[in-house]
C-alpha cells in the first residue's frame, strides 16, 4: 500500500478498489500504473476539484483542501437534506471526514485525466485552443473546428461524472426555491 499526498484518495489501495470491475480502458490502464503515477493523477484531480467554489465553509480553517465542509443552518443549509451535528459555533455537518462521493468524484476525474493525457491529440488540441484558435485547415486535406469541452462547462473538470457527483456541493448564485 502506497500513501498518496495532496489527494482525497489516500492510498493506491483505495483507488484500485474503486477501479476494480470498471470496464473502461482508461480505468484499467490507470489501475495498471505504478503507484507514483496513480498518485499524480489523483493529486491533479483533487487540485481541479478544490478549484471549484462550494457551498458552506471548510470544516477547519486550517485544512489544506475544500472538504470536509460545514454549513450555516438555514432552510437550504446542506446538500444532505437533514441536520446531523451542530458544532458550538452553530455550523452543521454530517462528518469530519471527506464524503465518499467526493472521493468517488476524485477517482472519476483521475480516470478522465488519464484518458485525456494518454492521447497526445487531446493535449495538442488543448494547447491550440489556449492559443485562441477556433478552427484550422491543412491544405484542404484535413480541417477541424475546436469545440467546447466538458472542462469548459464543468468548472475545469474533464469528467461529467465527477461534475455530476459534486453538483450538490457547488456554490450557486441563488438558492432554488
Amino acid at each position: 500500500m502506497t500513501a498518496f499526498s495532496d489527494s482525497y484518495i489516500l492510498t493506491d489501495t483505495i483507488l484500485e478498489a474503486y477501479l476494480v470491475g470498471d470496464p473502461r480502458a482508461s480505468a484499467a490502464a490507470l489501475a495498471a500504473l505504478a503507484a507514483a503515477n496513480q498518485a499524480w493523477y489523483c493529486a491533479r484531480a483533487t487540485k481541479l476539484i478544490d478549484a471549484i467554489s462550494y457551498q458552506g465553509y471548510p470544516y477547519l480553517s486550517t485544512q489544506a483542501r475544500q472538504f470536509p465542509r460545514k454549513y450555516l443552518p438555514t432552510e437550504y443549509y446542506s446538500p444532505w437534506g437533514e441536520l446531523v451535528t451542530v458544532d458550538m459555533y452553530g455550523y452543521c455537518y454530517v462528518s469530519a471526514d471527506v464524503p465518499q462521493d467526493v472521493i468517488d468524484a476524485t477517482a472519476e476525474e483521475a480516470i478522465a485525466q488519464y484518458a485525456f493525457f494518454a492521447d497526445s491529440d487531446n493535449v495538442d488540441r488543448k494547447a491550440t485552443k489556449e492559443q485562441g484558435v477556433e478552427s484550422y485547415n491543412l491544405d484542404g486535406v484535413y480541417s477541424e473546428t475546436l469545440k467546447r469541452s466538458n472542462a469548459d462547462t464543468h468548472y475545469g473538470l474533464l469528467s461529467s461524472e465527477a461534475y455530476n457527483i459534486l453538483t450538490k456541493y457547488i456554490a450557486r448564485s441563488a438558492a432554488i426555491v
